[in-house]
């Protein structure tokens, strides 16, 4: 099975063994990223997924990419077992216990004095400069996404996101004197 929008067919071409056979490897790959799950559980959740986007199938848009849509489904499904009643951890004590480098006092307040720069410098922007660069750098979306979503053509929101960073440089160098 292709991973692209180009194969738009193959969910209807291909029974559920082809599609374990592909997904339950990439699933189980993908999986290991949760931490707070034991291999069993891993184990339980690449299943369910694999049976939801199996059972949701009919509901996948086949002109866009497949994987996003899959590992969405699989990421649900591993934060609900992580949040599972009786299971002693919740997802935020997950997320807290990723490994972490241990800031000294000096380290933690240059840390918040630039996230203060950086957020004072967003609430700067005008609202439609804010909106792109929440949909970009805070979302993680493509150009092309914010743009649509923004309603602005593709290459004004390419200009406004560019001159955002010029802005962003200047401001940087006249608080910290550089790069």
């Amino acid at each position: 099975m292709r991973d692209d929008a180009g194969d738009s067919s193959f969910l209807s071409l291909h029974d559920f063994r082809e599609f374990c056979r592909e997904w339950l490897p990439r699933g189980a790959a993908y999986c290991r990223v949760f931490r707070g799950l034991s291999d069993q559980d891993r184990e339980d959740a690449v299943g369910e997924a694999v049976a939801r986007a199996w059972a949701a199938r009919e509901s996948y848009d086949p002109s866009r990419p497949f994987a996003p849509w899959f590992l969405t489904i699989l990421r649900r499904t591993a934060l609900d077992e992580l949040a599972r009643p009786g299971r002693g951890r919740t997802i935020s004590e997950f997320v807290d216990a990723v490994p972490s480098r241990i800031a000294g006092a000096e380290d933690s307040a240059v840390r918040d004095s630039e996230a203060a720069f950086v957020r004072r410098f967003v609430e700067s922007l005008g609202e439609r400069d804010r909106e792109l660069a929440s949909l970009v750098y805070g979302q993680g979306l493509c150009v092309s996404e914010a743009a649509q979503i923004a309603g602005v053509p593709v290459g004004t929101a390419k200009w406004r996101l560019h001159e955002i960073r010029i802005a962003l440089r200047r401001e940087w160098e006249r608080e910290y004197g550089g790069r």
